[in-house]
C-alpha cells in the first residue's frame, strides 16, 4: 500500500496489476445512471486477498458466485461532481507515462491506481489511472456480423 501525505492527512493509493475487462477509461459508460469512468481487473489470488483484506469485494454474478475465473474487482469514478460538474477522467498512460487516448480492449495487461474509500453502502475504490503494459485495442465489432 502506498501512502501520500496531503495538507489534511494521509490519502492511501493501492496499485492493481491484471487484465482489463469493459474498460470506459477516457470516456464514460453513458448506459446507465450515474454516468461513470472504470474497468474490471482480472488479477491474481494474491493480490484479491489484499483487496478482500481492505474490504473490497470480488465481482460475482446474481447467484453470489464469482462471475469470472480469475479474481476480478471492478474500480469506477463517477464522470460528475455532486454539484453537477464534470470530474476529471482518469489518467491513462503507457508503461513511459505518456498519455494515451485510446480505447482499451478486454484482455490488456495494466495496473489500476485506486484509492479505496468507504460510505454508507460499503468499501469501494475509486479508479484514479491506469497505465497500458500490454495493449490490445478495442475494435467495434463488424456490422457485418451482426446480421446473422
Amino acid at each position: 500500500m502506498h501512502l501520500i501525505q496531503t495538507d489534511g492527512g494521509i490519502i492511501m493509493y493501492e496499485y492493481v496489476k491484471g487484465k482489463a475487462m469493459w474498460a470506459n477509461i477516457t470516456s464514460p459508460n453513458t448506459r446507465f445512471q450515474p454516468h461513470k469512468y472504470g474497468l474490471t481487473v482480472l488479477t491474481d489470488p494474491d493480490t484479491a486477498s489484499k483487496l478482500e483484506g481492505i474490504g473490497l469485494n470480488q465481482v460475482r454474478d446474481r447467484a453470489g458466485q464469482p462471475k469470472y475465473d480469475e479474481p476480478a474487482f471492478t474500480f469506477s469514478k463517477r464522470a460528475t461532481k455532486n454539484d453537477g460538474s464534470a470530474n476529471v477522467a482518469p489518467k491513462l498512460v503507457d508503461v513511459d507515462g505518456n498519455a494515451m487516448d485510446v480505447a482499451v480492449g478486454n484482455g490488456s495487461e495494466v495496473t489500476v491506481k485506486i484509492k479505496p474509500y468507504k460510505n454508507n453502502y460499503g468499501r469501494f475504490a475509486e479508479l484514479m489511472a491506469v497505465k497500458v503494459e500490454n495493449l490490445i485495442e478495442y475494435a467495434e465489432q463488424d456490422s457485418d456480423i451482426e446480421e446473422f
